[in-house]
């Protein structure tokens, strides 16, 4: 038997599909009987779309539009379908790319997110009556704060939600103190956490108690030399998780095999992969490279179809020895991070790879300074690298060691320029942002 938080993780593709037509089915009506915003952009194509298989004749959802609706109509906008007297919670996105957009839920869609969330902390390890410290920032509406909170409950967890903005000694003498097992958090604060507990607690990380980390809400816990970064320092398992404020939270986890994420949005998401270059649906098969796309099928408040969020994505398998039938996706960044290098297009998480690979002579904080407009350029891309200690001399063949090495990864060229330890801003309630626009 399948250890699964869900049986419905484990339902064969063919059944899952059954029970997917029928939900959007009724979905689909139920919104374009009651989003605006939906009447007036899919009108009389939408009563031609019978099936999942026909969706691609609808057209994408985008950020953009979202904001619009937004202005349009506050609090929720023209896209939303529920009234208001039934939302029960609204949250924020970050609000990195732009404008923070606000997500408002029924206690139906609460239901639908926790089932969602629980599969993915079950599936990073995480069980019932386990403590959790919760590292994610938890102020501003952050869909990671209070809503991954309410996940781990649903799960049966007991929640320890200092949140990041805490700061780096009471987290760390909180863990010292209450000995949780596990923690969630961003790569960037798991890593900033291990490494400041010599000085602060006076012991390395990986004699606490930590023995199971979930990381997500920014790139780097799935690439190899991240993860082994962050498992040296505490000791413990780190498993990759991936999703947005759009959807509630998470529907992406790593399972014991840690080899890509499964999708665990069953019964809640409709998934499709496009091609980044002509937005045409890819069939999902090992090795497929493109934009997911999300389609709700069971969302009350806040429905959204064939909306492009923006994340990257290979698909590494589409079967897993663990039991569960979704398939499984390895994440690269968002659309609107990738950088185009004469041609050659390479995601700032890549790069910090690189990096990261090169410690302990780094401490594997990094800056890309761009000082072009866009995302393209001919020019080798400028880096700050941190240095390990206080002196950039101590290594002086580094920076050309730095650039070989990303040029030998990436085929990407750069201009290394060496920083001193603690010069680039550590992470806090902010996720890390290892690109910097600057004055050409």
């Amino acid at each position: 038997m399948a250890d699964v938080y869900d049986p419905i993780e484990v339902l064969p593709a063919s059944g899952l599909r059954a029970m997917h037509e029928d939900l959007f089915a009724e979905h689909l009506g139920y919104v374009m009987s009651h989003s605006e915003f939906y009447q007036r952009k899919f009108g009389g194509a939408a009563a031609r779309v019978r099936s999942l298989d026909q969706l691609a004749d609808l057209p994408f959802t985008t950020k953009a539009e979202v904001r619009e609706s937004l202005l349009a109509r506050p609090p929720l906008g023209l896209h939303a379908a529920a009234p208001l007297e039934s939302i029960v919670q609204i949250q924020s996105s970050s609000g990195t790319t732009g404008m923070p957009t606000f997500v408002g839920a029924t206690s139906e869609d609460i239901a639908t997110w926790n089932a969602m969330g629980a599969r993915v902390f079950y599936a990073n390890g995480f069980r019932r009556c386990d403590w959790v410290m919760h590292a994610y920032a938890m102020g501003r509406g952050f869909v990671g704060g209070l809503v991954n909170v309410e996940h781990l409950q649903h799960l049966g967890c007991c929640v320890i939600p200092l949140g990041a903005e805490s700061g780096t000694e009471r987290l760390l003498r909180a863990i010292e103190h209450l000995q949780p097992v596990a923690m969630c958090a961003t790569p960037s604060m798991v890593s900033h956490l291990g490494t400041a507990a010599p000085e602060v607690l006076g012991k390395p990380a990986r004699e606490l108690s930590v023995r199971k980390i979930s990381a997500g809400g920014e790139p780097g816990a799935g690439e190899p030399a991240i993860r082994a970064q962050m498992e040296s320092l505490w000791a413990a398992d780190v498993r990759d998780m991936m999703g947005g404020a759009d959807f509630g939270s998470t529907y992406w986890a790593e399972c014991d095999h840690k080899d890509g994420m499964h999708l665990c949005s069953q019964a809640a998401l409709h998934v499709e992969i496009v091609a980044p270059e002509t937005l045409e649906t890819l069939p999902i098969e090992e090795g497929a490279t493109g934009e997911v796309v999300y389609t709700t099928l069971a969302r009350r408040a806040t429905p959204l179809i064939r909306y492009r969020m923006g994340d990257l994505v290979t698909v590494t398998a589409t079967g897993c020895d663990c039991g569960r039938t979704g398939y499984r996706i390895k994440a690269h960044g968002r659309t609107d991070d990738m950088l185009i290098v004469r041609g050659v297009n390479v995601f700032p998480a890549a790069i910090k790879e690189v990096v990261v690979g090169l410690r302990p002579r780094t401490t594997g904080y990094l800056k890309i300074d761009i000082d072009f407009p866009g995302h393209s350029t001919y020019e080798p891309l400028k880096l700050r690298v941190e240095v390990a200690g206080g002196d950039t001399e101590a290594f002086p063949d580094l920076a050309g060691e730095i650039q070989q090495a990303i040029r030998s990864a990436l085929s990407v060229g750069t201009a290394v320029s060496l920083v001193t330890e603690g010069a680039i801003e550590r992470p806090g309630t902010q996720k890390e942002k290892l690109v910097e626009r600057i004055a050409a």
